[in-house]
């Protein structure tokens, strides 16, 4: 058990980095929701206003379809309002329902395919590769941030102290989505640190309530190597083709992500 100092301090913790990511997200701003500087994306206008659009109107005019977004929509005292008013702002990609993006190593075109956003028969493939193209972040089926602001917090997925949160809220943007209905933990026989706080935690290595999540995540540190030597094994089946779509190359991922899913196929042995 942490001490009531340290739990102390770790609420604290997380009461900052909240109120940080609160007030981290922008207004509304000239670019969002553009394919270029003059030209707004289907991703514009493809929700529909959560206020009477009439009213949405009122508040909000001046716009000039498809090119030029009402001014008051970019106003940052205004922007709850204009979140509210999503199409008439020209701002549908700002909503929760779009900003956990799609994943990157997606087997489909998004873009291409958005006639099967909407679709029932595809509802689960699109919200599992499509979701922030279909805008199916909050209400799809498949592996999806719960908390709108998970990207501001992509460095707390491999923490130790939020393992729990993260992996409940931030599944996607984490790559905690199960894979093969098997949960992407990190095996015992790859003798990799995966989490990037492993040292600093190290006193939680034998302690009952975090011996399982620290023999998962940090197994160099905690002295749970198989063996002698270390071995070097992929943990998910889907490394070739995450490979193909540029899994090793891309810095969307982190280099512990690499190692913990396709240490052997990227190189890392």
């Amino acid at each position: 058990m942490m001490s009531s100092s340290c739990s102390k301090a770790f609420l604290a913790s997380i009461i900052v980095i909240f109120a940080c990511i609160e007030f981290s997200n922008s207004a509304i701003i000239t670019s969002s929701c553009r394919v270029n500087p003059t030209v707004f994306g289907p991703n514009a206008t493809s929700c529909s206003d959560v206020r009477d659009s009439a009213e949405c109107k009122a508040i909000f005019p001046g716009g000039v379809a498809p090119t030029t977004r009402p001014p008051q929509c970019e106003k940052p005292e205004l922007e709850s309002i204009a979140l509210d008013c999503a199409n008439t702002c020209y701002a549908c990609c700002e909503t929760a329902a779009y900003t956990c993006g799609d994943d990157p190593l997606s087997p489909i075109n998004c873009t291409a395919n958005t006639r099967y956003c909407k679709d029932p028969s595809w509802t689960t493939v699109m919200s599992q590769y499509c979701s922030g193209t279909c805008g199916l972040c909050v209400s799809g089926t498949g592996c999806k941030d719960v908390n709108t602001g998970c990207k501001d917090m992509r460095s707390l997925c491999n923490d130790i102290n939020f393992n729990t949160y993260m992996r409940a809220n931030c599944q996607k943007t984490c790559l905690f989505c199960p894979v093969g209905g098997v949960s992407t933990t990190a095996s015992t026989g790859t003798c990799v640190d995966v989490a990037t706080n492993c040292a600093t935690n190290a006193a939680l290595c034998n302690n009952p309530s975090y011996m399982l999540l620290m023999t998962q995540k940090c197994p160099r540190t905690c002295n749970r190597c198989s063996g002698s030597g270390s071995t070097c094994t992929d943990t998910s089946g889907n490394c070739a083709s995450w490979v193909a779509n540029g899994f090793c190359t891309n810095s969307f991922y982190t280099a512990a992500q690499r190692k913990q899913y396709c240490p052997r196929s990227c190189n890392l042995c």
